[in-house]
């Protein structure tokens, strides 16, 4: 039987035990007249009791366990056997002190004589309170028992010391990691650990910003209990008291000696090309530069391969592979002491040569050609004879390597102009030093501009079609001039390639994007990453603590590359995304179709977005030959699951044409040109 009250007021679920009815409904007014709202149901014998407590769930149990013909104490000790959990029990009845006192001994919590029955609804309050006071302390003591097990169970080490840095307390994976068991570390310091790598200065520096409340991350080169040095990641973190004051050190530990290992071995690969095994661009430029600033004479040979671009739509990729390796082998034969060869990208080689003379140089490049010649590939019935053109170009103390590399490759470009399978040697003419001379000048501007602050981005709106909705755009560098106008890029970048700023230059674009979008004046934001930074490691690394400082949004930051310099350099351009990628940020293949033999390489570039050349789409609603172009490329990059932007929109009827065939995005002066974030809006 359960019966509920009707009337309004606190409601408590009660059993009754009671043999009868009258005594029941009496303690039943009693909590009534106090405010209470009782549901309850009465049990008359010891037989019902445990499954009306599982059935019913009561709050609380009202016990007379001076009923005729049941033991009430052995109930209540076999319930507790049997594992049930007890709700708050008061003791009623006609039972001395003594009596109900062996009942609270057995597992009831308060009681209250007949003769005190106004006493009641007290103490079903005030069991109640103690009932929810002993649920909340099981939870705390629950969470507790979690925590401590998450502790014990987590696979970073764990340090707790007193504000003192006494070690109190440390988990299993610091036994592991340091090999200081937990008996060995309490009541130790944490310099047990010091290798006498880092200065008293670090250290000092550390302990000032944990005692000053602050959160202390870094790495740091310690000593295992065995003598041996690993690498450690970690954070220290200040736990306050009650007062306020800093009270106790937790200190999370990571080893990431593996992990640097791993990124030895990276750097390694990065300056070491994997197919061929010869050194890498980025390790040439290196070279060459130390070359230069060494003031010895030297030369350096640019080597391209002529029509690799046919033979690999010919005969593959597979067989193009081949033919690098090959002629990687042939060239690199029996070169003169001081001479390195490498591969520059693609299909480009160089050799390095330390105290040689341009025309040693001149003989060299000429046993290259004549090696290169010897060399054929077939495939399937098909022959390849392979030519070589090649470019030298002086090094030595009054120019920088990025200047020399630079000689080298228009001498190579005018080896392939000239007809191909031939040798050009520069030689500095009047009309080259004027040349050489503007572009110094334009270096010496960029280098103040990014010194005192004379840069500008600003910003072309991306898009979306065919609604022409925008939250994207293209950050674009300019240059101040001394009237405060803006200088286009088409008169400095030549400067900052030819002398090897151009990774300062994106160093720049990339910071001051990632201020905007920080400060909310940008919400998407494309920026144009050069060819060369893709081997620098260094900037790769800076823009990742960039990024992670920013805490930008996924989507937030999109990187273009030019599709010949994602092509020049795939593995820079893997290493970039893979990293990148995982910060949120995404990758887009700039200028798409300008050369395409990219479509064979467009599955293995790992960008999200295209940008179609604004070569094929200006006049696409004239150009019936350009409309089956951009069509070809559209379907390609969807098939890839990659996604469509165009340039150089500036008419309507091109936009609709773009929507028409599927193109996502569209940029150019159609939607505005290019302005200044940080400009006040006009009024």
């Amino acid at each position: 039987m359960a019966s509920s009250d009707p009337a309004s007021g606190e409601s408590v679920r009660i059993l009754i035990l009671e043999d009868e009815p009258l005594d029941a409904e009496l303690e039943i007014r009693e909590l009534r007249r106090a405010g209470l709202a009782p549901e309850w149901t009465r049990v008359e014998t010891e037989s019902d009791f445990a499954d009306r407590l599982r059935t019913f769930e009561p709050e609380l149990v009202l016990a007379d366990f001076s009923l005729p013909g049941w033991n009430g104490l052995a109930a209540l000790r076999r319930v507790r056997e049997q594992g049930i959990e007890l709700p708050f029990i008061v003791v009623t009845g006609s039972l001395d002190e003594e009596t109900a006192a062996d009942c609270i001994k057995a597992g009831a919590d308060d009681y209250v004589l007949k003769e005190r029955l106004a006493r009641l609804p007290y103490a079903v309050r005030s069991a109640r309170e103690a009932w929810a006071t002993r649920v909340a302390r099981r939870r705390a003591e629950d969470a507790l028992r979690l925590r401590n097990a998450a502790l014990e169970a987590t696979a970073n080490g764990i340090v707790i010391t007193d504000a003192n840095g006494t070690i109190l307390w440390v988990n299993p994976a610091f036994g592991e990691l340091t090999g200081y068991s937990r008996e060995e570390a309490a009541g130790r310091n944490p310099r047990i650990l010091k290798s006498g790598v880092q200065t008293e200065v670090f250290y000092r520096q550390m302990w000032e910003t944990i005692t000053a409340g602050g959160v202390w991350r870094g790495e740091l080169l310690n000593r295992r209990k065995d003598g041996s040095l690993y690498l450690e990641e970690m954070t220290i973190t200040p736990v306050r008291g009650a007062k306020g004051s800093i009270e106790h050190f937790v200190a999370v530990k990571q080893d990431t000696t593996a992990r640097h290992r791993q990124e030895e071995v990276i750097r390694s690969l990065a300056t070491r090309d994997l197919l061929t095994g010869l050194s890498s661009q980025a390790q040439l430029r290196l070279d060459v530069e130390k070359a230069a600033q060494s003031g010895e004479s030297g030369a350096l040979v640019m080597l391209d391969i002529d029509r690799f671009a046919l033979l690999n739509d010919a005969l593959g990729h597979s067989t193009g592979d081949r033919l690098l390796v090959e002629l990687a082998g042939r060239l690199a034969e029996r070169l003169p002491e001081g001479a390195t060869l490498y591969r520059f990208g693609g299909d480009e080689l160089a050799v390095l040569a330390s105290k040689t003379t341009l025309e040693e140089a001149e003989a060299l490049a000429e046993e290259l050609r004549r090696r290169a010649a010897a060399v054929r590939v077939e495939s399937e019935g098909t022959v390849f004879d392979v030519t070589v053109s090649a470019g030298l170009a002086p090094i030595d103390a009054t120019r920088s390597g990025a200047a020399a590399l630079a000689l080298a490759d228009a001498a190579l470009q005018a080896a392939k102009t000239a007809g191909r399978d031939r040798i050009v040697t520069y030689r500095q003419e009047p009309a080259e030093q004027a040349e050489l001379d503007e572009l110094g000048r334009w270096a010496a501007r960029l280098k103040d501009a990014l010194r005192d602050g004379q840069l500008r981005l600003v910003v072309q709106k991306i898009v979306a079609l065919p609604d022409a909705g925008s939250d994207r755009g293209e950050a674009l560098v300019r240059m101040v001039d001394d009237s405060g106008g803006l200088i286009p890029p088409g008169s400095f970048l030549p400067a900052a390639e030819r002398f090897g700023l151009v990774s300062a230059l994106d160093r720049w674009v990339v910071e001051t994007a990632v201020e905007l979008l920080a400060s909310g004046k940008a919400s998407r934001l494309f920026v144009n990453l050069s060819g060369s930074s893709l081997g620098s490691a260094a900037l790769l690394s800076e823009i990742e603590a960039l990024v992670v400082r920013a805490g930008l949004p996924p989507g937030a930051l999109t990187f273009e590359i030019t599709e010949t310099a994602a092509i020049a350099d795939i593995t820079g351009l893997q290493r970039w995304a893979r990293r990148l990628k995982e910060l949120g940020c995404s990758f887009a293949l700039d200028d798409f179709g300008t050369g395409f033999s990219s479509f064979a390489y467009l599955q293995n570039l790992p960008v999200d977005l295209v940008k179609i050349d604004g070569s094929f789409v200006y006049d696409l609603d004239s150009n019936p030959t350009n409309r089956a172009l951009v069509q070809a490329m559209v379907t390609v990059a969807h098939a890839l699951g990659k996604a469509v932007i165009a340039e150089k929109v500036e008419r309507q009827g091109v936009a609709d044409i773009l929507a028409e065939l599927g193109v996502e995005f569209g940029q150019g002066w159609l939607w505005g040109k290019p302005v200044d974030p940080n400009a006040a809006p006009a009024t």
